[in-house]
């Protein structure tokens, strides 16, 4: 997974797509080369900037579980040993994102179903309520109706809405289509939207 996601953006690069990227993006990608050529403060500008909403992508992975913080080390030291492969073309918040994934999945894999950790969360983890969904219910409904989608739908969901990525960096991160990314966003808002209205009429 850690090569899939290096090989995309050198694909991208290769191809000559060009990728819209912030300033916030573009002063990511200068400290990653910064950190490449063996910079201890990039890595930890790098750490400082990303840790809080990594965590919290870990966070609704593991279903609230206290391993998001393993998980996270884990993360930071995969992109470390991964640093030199890293391809400045590539923007580098959903590289991270998707070593961030690609750990939690080989965590997971000798216990169970990635989707089965989802299903069976005792606790729901804490994550801003993103402003299309506001209006829908109070924080709780909706953080227990995005529980309620099934795992990809709630993952593209949350990654677009909440943490800003495109549907393109999306399909990167979880080996996709941008097409299936935005299918999976959509169909999780119809389906969060579709439950709280009940729930709302259920109760006037």
């Amino acid at each position: 997974m850690i090569d899939f996601l290096l090989e995309t953006g050198h694909k991208q690069a290769s191809r000559g797509k060009e990728v819209n990227v912030s300033e916030g993006d573009q002063e990511l990608r200068a400290l990653m080369i910064r950190y490449q050529g063996g910079s201890l403060e990039a890595f930890q500008e790098i750490y400082a900037q990303l840790a809080a909403a990594v965590r919290r992508y870990l966070s609704h992975l593991a279903g609230g579980s206290e391993i998001a913080d393993d998980l996270l080390q884990e993360t930071f030291l995969q992109m470390h040993r991964s640093r030199a492969a890293y391809n400045p073309a590539y923007a580098v918040r959903p590289w991270v994102f998707g070593l961030a994934r690609n750990v939690f999945l080989m965590n997971r894999r000798a216990a169970r179903r990635w989707a089965e950790v989802h299903e069976s969360r005792e606790e729901l983890p804490e994550f801003p309520v993103f402003p299309e969904a506001d209006s829908l219910g109070s924080r709780d409904e909706i953080r227990r109706g995005i529980a309620c989608l099934p795992a990809d739908q709630a993952e593209a969901l949350l990654l677009h809405h909440e943490w800003g990525f495109s549907f393109d960096e999306i399909a990167g991160m979880l080996g996709i289509s941008a097409a299936a990314a935005r299918a999976r966003a959509s169909r999780g808002m119809a389906d969060l939207r579709a439950a709280l209205n009940s729930l709302q009429r259920a109760r006037a």
